[in-house]
């Protein structure tokens, strides 16, 4: 388990050193709040759906296709079960901040930190799978998620949902790889090259967050613990026992754990803006939790590839 774990540690140590570049670009006052969500869009709109149309111009082969619905399958029950220990873990008596860490417990980072090592340990297969465990992850995010941070039913309508860009993109990549679509050169070649920004953008902006975080927030109350607790130990120690029970392959499982490892969605910073909800305890959270993953995620990814040699 060892050699796992200092092979999942120098991948993540890699993210976290490109997480650094953000952190003094935000303490030097070289970036700055617009260049963030700046970024924050070119990442969302351009960079991920970029990255999932290349990895899915290959050719359909049987295997690779049941292991992507089994990585549906498996990210559908995680995520549930990751909902239902949430409620059950994450208790306080302000309404706001419970919802608020009950959210940080329930939905993972798998888009801007799982994809880039799942990039990094399983190559194109991995952001193929990956996808997968992304496209369930924004089902429930972009309305049950939506409806836990704010506490309005009126938020769960198809328009959260099918107007969001990584739906829209995994939706198109899936049609072009069913279709057996090849794209022409120039139209791949700009693609590829944006999906080369997906590991370092993400990191510089998680870095910016790092910088302007208060940890005072964060660390306040055994709430705040067992949320984290719930988010960076159990629920990715579920999803190692829900592969082996299942008998995923190798690649399915590493994609699963990495995704459900990870920590807090930044997607809660994105929306406690939107909706006005407890920004500073979200950004605090995000904070805090990003940086216990340095220590868990190599934990879980090398418990899950010395089970699965």
């Amino acid at each position: 388990m060892l050699s796992s774990f200092i092979a999942v540690g120098t991948q993540v140590a890699i993210l976290f050193i490109l997480i650094g570049i953000g952190f003094l670009l935000g303490k030097t006052g070289k970036m700055d709040d617009q260049a963030s969500l700046g970024m924050s869009n070119l990442v969302v709109y351009v960079v991920m759906p970029a990255m999932q149309i290349v990895a899915f111009q290959r050719p359909v082969e049987s295997q690779t296709l049941h292991n992507f619905f089994m990585v549906l399958l498996v990210a559908a029950v995680v995520q549930i079960i990751g909902l239902f220990l949430a409620h059950a873990m994450v208790r306080s008596r302000d309404e706001q901040r419970c919802r608020t860490l009950r959210f940080s417990a329930s939905f993972s980072n798998c888009g801007f930190m799982a994809l880039p090592l799942q990039l990094a340990l399983l190559g194109s297969i991995g952001v193929f799978y990956g996808s997968a465990y992304s496209m369930v992850f924004t089902l429930l995010a972009w309305t049950y998620g939506i409806y836990l941070l704010t506490g309005d039913k009126q938020q769960l309508t198809w328009k959260n949902l099918l107007l969001n860009p990584g739906i829209i993109s995994a939706l198109l990549a899936l049609v072009l790889y069913l279709g057996q679509v090849t794209l022409p050169e120039i139209l791949l070649k700009p693609l590829e090259h944006m999906s080369h920004l997906n590991t370092p953008l993400p990191m510089v902006i998680v870095g910016y967050q790092l910088s302007k975080a208060d940890f005072r927030a964060a660390v306040r109350g055994w709430d705040a613990w067992l949320a984290a607790v719930t988010r960076l130990l159990l629920s990715p120690l579920i999803a190692i026992a829900l592969c082996l029970l299942l008998h995923v392959e190798r690649e399915v499982a590493l994609v699963v754990v990495i995704a459900a490892s990870a920590p807090p969605a930044s997607l809660l910073g994105i929306l406690s803006a939107k909706f006005g909800r407890s920004t500073e305890l979200s950004s605090s959270v995000l904070s805090l939790h990003t940086l216990l993953s340095i220590l868990t995620m190599p934990i879980m990814v090398g418990l899950a590839q010395t089970l699965y040699r």
